[in-house]
């Protein structure tokens, strides 16, 4: 009786702490909202306080940078601006310092960097990121995130015709 009170015990606190983490932070969710967490400021806090408090690997903590980065164009304190950004660039660079070869944070500091004005000085690595990922784009094993990059690149057309067709295989 009292091993299986045990089982049930420990069942539950599994359901439950998948349930409040998987609330928390859904990777897909945040992924989808990229395109607009610049843009919607609801987005992105929401986003940001799920990926500050969650995100425990490359990529969430590559997106917590970038919704940081994001975060500058919701607040009217240039102080602020710069704290958001800063901090944001400071934390995608360490990400990708630590994980040159991943595939999605050269994503995200791609589409950042080929973004933002000019003014702030963060566009040195556009070509760099771009050739990486018509090399390992299909590399990407999740065929949903590997879609999902390819439409929002070839939508912001950043990619010839010919480098698109490598982009995409």
């Amino acid at each position: 009786m009292m091993r299986r009170l045990f089982y049930i015990a420990v069942f539950q606190l599994f359901v439950t702490t998948t349930v409040l983490l998987g609330q928390g932070l859904s990777l897909a969710e945040i992924r989808k909202d990229f395109k607009v967490g610049h843009k919607d400021e609801k987005t992105c806090v929401k986003h940001l306080d799920a990926l500050e408090e969650y995100a425990n690997c490359p990529i969430g903590r590559g997106y917590e940078a970038a919704y940081h980065m994001f975060m500058a164009k919701h607040t009217g304190n240039p102080l602020k601006k710069m704290g958001y950004f800063r901090d944001g660039k400071k934390m995608l660079e360490e990400e990708i310092a630590d994980n040159p070869n991943n595939i999605e944070l050269r994503y995200i500091r791609l589409c950042i960097q080929y973004y933002i004005p000019s003014f702030l000085g963060y566009k040195d690595n556009i070509e760099e990121d771009k050739r990486f990922l018509v090399n390992n784009l299909y590399k990407l094993k999740d065929k949903e995130t590997k879609q999902l990059i390819y439409t929002y690149l070839k939508g912001a057309k950043m990619y010839s015709d010919n480098e698109l067709t490598l982009l995409g295989r």
